[in-house]
């Protein structure tokens, strides 16, 4: 049984909490929030031991294996850093950090108090985009020409949390990490900028169209708060091309061939969006593993320094 304690009692927090009680080997032990009162709903709601408005105090806990980190984006390095002293096995949101140079901090502080760590970037551990990504790097659509991301959503500021604040907001760190998700996990080498346009408010980008060319492959990268657009990411090889609808919480996906033929793809989630990606950090948590070999240390760092460079060129 792995032992969980949330730092943090907003949505995404009581949507893991809500996917952890349908795994048996995992057991929600304690939550903690700002507030004790919203601690101890969170707490009821979710069936937890124990509620607290100090995260130190959870983190203290000795019978606690593994935390998630579910707090704004700029608390995520600070108690990733405590929960590493903590000893414990980590799970954070994503963006697990603001910019590379906190990323580094905490690979430092690692080598000295290793423990788990991972960022949450359930998209990975979806069925479909396994499928699709294994298919993909087997060959099936012969050799990569181009990939493009759009993830764009109609987000007005009245009613956001964090998203509009300054350094911490942006579409970039709240969204557009999707897109840098999956355009790193099959691209490897330094991006170059072809084109690049964002627009502001309140000193944060709310939507960014970037062309970039890297290992010589053309890339689009979308992201914004401003509108509405379908999500979808589509990778055109040699031989065909796949699109994948809602590439940041996929269920499908297909590939039109060259030839004429299609395939389509329907796999929905094991439970739910959260299930793959808990399960896989709890399977590396059992078996010893301070690092997971499919969302690794190097992929989180990379996130952050394609997004400290994306920042750049605006």
């Amino acid at each position: 049984m792995i032992k969980w304690g949330i730092i943090g009692a907003g949505t995404i927090a009581q949507r893991f909490a809500a996917s952890l009680t349908k795994i048996e080997e995992a057991q929600l032990v304690a939550v903690a929030n700002r507030t004790l009162p919203k601690a101890r709903a969170f707490q009821q709601k979710h069936h937890a031991s124990m509620a607290f408005d100090s995260y130190q105090e959870l983190l203290d806990l000795a019978e606690l294996d593994m935390v998630y980190i579910a707090l704004p984006h700029a608390y995520h390095a600070e108690w990733i850093k405590k929960a590493i002293v903590a000893g414990k096995g980590i799970l954070c949101e994503k963006p697990a950090v603001l910019h590379a140079a906190e990323w580094l901090d905490i690979q430092k502080l690692l080598a000295t108090h290793p423990v788990f760590l991972m960022e949450a970037m359930k998209s990975r551990f979806t069925p479909a985009y396994q499928k699709m990504a294994q298919l993909v790097k087997d060959g099936e659509i012969g050799t990569i020409q181009k990939i493009e991301t759009c993830l764009r959503r109609d987000m007005p500021k009245e009613g956001t949390t964090y998203h509009y604040l300054p350094e911490q907001g942006g579409c970039l760190l709240d969204m557009g990490i999707y897109n840098i998700a999956l355009l790193t996990d099959f691209v490897h080498g330094t991006p170059t900028v072809d084109s690049l346009t964002a627009t502001f408010a309140d000193g944060i980008e709310t939507s960014i169209e970037a062309t970039l060319t890297c290992d010589q492959i053309p890339l689009v990268l979308e992201s914004g708060f401003d509108l509405f657009k379908p999500a979808v990411a589509t990778i055109k090889g040699t031989q065909g091309t796949v699109t994948m609808p809602d590439f940041h919480r996929p269920t499908s996906f297909r590939i039109d061939y060259l030839n004429g033929q299609s395939q389509s793809y329907e796999l929905p989630y094991i439970q739910d969006d959260f299930h793959g990606e808990i399960v896989h950090a709890m399977t590396c948590f059992k078996q010893g593993l301070y690092e997971s070999p499919q969302m690794t240390w190097s992929d989180s760092l990379r996130f952050a320094q394609w997004i400290d460079w994306l920042k750049s060129k605006q």
